[in-house]
């Protein structure tokens, strides 16, 4: 069957093999695994982690921004041709901070979404409720569309 082998403190560790023996090159390997991952000096800026989402209606297009702790005096919003660009920022005066210590002194936010063709840019209308800002930007007439009959 099996062979039963009585425990010995030589089956466990020989003695050419201790902990302190491979801890060198172990400890090298978790600093050589964490500087490659995490390299010093290399500062990527962090994707914003609020989302967006683009509804296309047939009649217009919703965009939804989401901006937690922003006035809607902080909100800037503007359309370019086919590019709406939205940008907010929070800056907190000494009045406003206090003795007690802010988490916040300052926010910046940009976000810059394509809009699909034939958008009035005239008519659009934008509301900031319980931090989502939504922007509703009317369609063209002729940007609409018109559904087509599909015949047998």
């Amino acid at each position: 069957m099996f062979a039963i082998k009585p425990w010995t403190r030589r089956t466990l560790l020989p003695r050419a093999e201790t902990p302190f023996r491979w801890m060198p090159e172990e400890f090298g390997k978790m600093l050589e695994h964490f500087f490659t991952r995490f390299p010093i000096g290399v500062f990527e800026e962090e994707e914003y982690p609020w989302g967006v989402t683009v509804e296309e209606l047939e009649s217009k297009v919703v965009v939804r921004v989401e901006l937690p702790g922003f006035e809607p005096a902080e909100v800037k919003v503007e359309v370019i041709g086919e590019t709406l660009t939205v940008e907010a920022e929070h800056r907190e005066t000494e009045e406003e901070k206090g003795e007690e210590k802010a988490e916040r002194a300052y926010a910046h936010v940009k976000r810059v979404v394509t809009l699909p063709a034939g958008v009035e840019a005239a008519k659009a209308e934008a509301a900031l409720r319980n931090g989502i800002l939504e922007i509703h930007l009317p369609r063209k007439p002729e940007a609409r569309g018109r559904r087509i009959e599909v015949k047998a």
